[in-house]
């Protein structure tokens, strides 16, 4: 069934998972108390090519930028190609800072004309229905809006000869020699060619690089060809700083320092008072630093002339 009305409330297929329906998309702004995926043409588009399946859950996971449905389209096993169809998803690109559109084909009235099914992030619309003519070669959007292409759908074959998708404008992030992580799908050649492994979290460099192809990027050991979408900028960890040593404590005449333990009659060792100090505040009123055991003399009444017994220096801290 190709969607020709506004989704209403109880449609799983534009319903986020967190709210009890099939959608791994966003909710959208504004969200739509019915079907909180609206507004939003990547939720609807989504949950509208899902719905067409029939299946009872969301089985291709349209949930990226629009402009990369393309992309994750063909990392799913789907078709694309330049000409419209019914049930298809027609892609734009966007420029500098935007994140493109998508809609659905809901009729194909002549090599010319088609009707889609849409809705837009932001838009005052949660749905709309238009007629869109492609007398400039994309289909009615303005210059930041290029066409890409359009995702077959399963549910309504279509087999001309595939024709692959436009590429993004050419002006890659990276560069040869560049550090990053890469995340996904390689090909054996830059336009998405022989699907090879799946890498995670992989840190490496670029290696090579192909302007104006799907997947322009190549890294260490030649693995595949890699979408742009799928890297990200390797950022050196700051180092934990190696604490510094604390400093051993010096002492002088006249300090003030705390107590432990006993303290003996003389500097070297003679005559331990039977008193065990604890945490006693003392000042230090004489020094010996010629090798003694305990080489401070401590005064415990705050009397610089007499000494109430000598320590060591694990006996004492300021």
């Amino acid at each position: 069934m190709i969607r020709t009305t506004r989704p209403t409330a109880g449609n799983k297929y534009f319903i986020t998972k967190g709210n009890g329906g099939y959608s791994t998309c966003i909710k959208g702004k504004p969200t739509d108390s019915q079907c909180d995926v609206l507004a939003n043409c990547v939720g609807y588009a989504n949950g509208a090519f899902n719905e067409e399946l029939a299946l009872g859950y969301e089985k291709y996971h349209l949930n990226c930028n629009a402009e990369n449905f393309i992309e994750r389209a063909i990392a799913s096993g789907l078709s694309v190609i330049k000409t419209p169809c019914v049930g298809a998803i027609i892609c734009w690109e966007g420029k500098g800072s935007l994140a493109g559109h998508v809609a659905i084909v809901i009729e194909v009235i002549d090599s010319n004309t088609i009707r889609t099914a849409e809705s837009g992030y932001g838009s005052s619309k949660i749905f709309w229905t238009m007629t869109r003519k492609n007398n400039n070669g994309r289909w009615g959007t303005n210059e930041n809006y290029p066409l890409r292409g359009f995702i077959v759908n399963p549910n309504y074959p279509y087999n001309p000869s595939p024709t692959p998708p436009t590429p993004p404008t050419p002006g890659l992030k990276y560069k040869v020699g560049d550090k990053v992580i890469i995340d996904g799908q390689l090909y054996g050649n830059a336009d998405g060619g022989n699907p090879g492994q799946i890498v995670h979290s992989k840190v490496t460099n670029i290696t090579r690089v192909a302007a104006g192809h799907l997947y322009p990027y190549n890294t260490t050991g030649d693995l595949g060809w890699m979408a742009e979408a799928c890297i990200t900028p390797y950022v050196e960890p700051t180092p934990t700083p190696t604490p510094e040593p604390p400093k051993p404590e010096t002492y002088n005449v006249g300090d003030e320092v705390i107590v432990n333990g006993v303290l003996t009659a003389d500097s070297y060792g003679g005559g331990a008072h039977t008193k065990n100090y604890n945490n006693q505040h003392a000042k230090i009123i004489i020094i010996k630093n010629d090798g003694r055991p305990r080489p401070y003399a401590l005064n415990m009444n705050n009397n610089m002339n007499g000494v109430t017994g000598w320590g060591s220096k694990d006996q004492i801290h300021k």
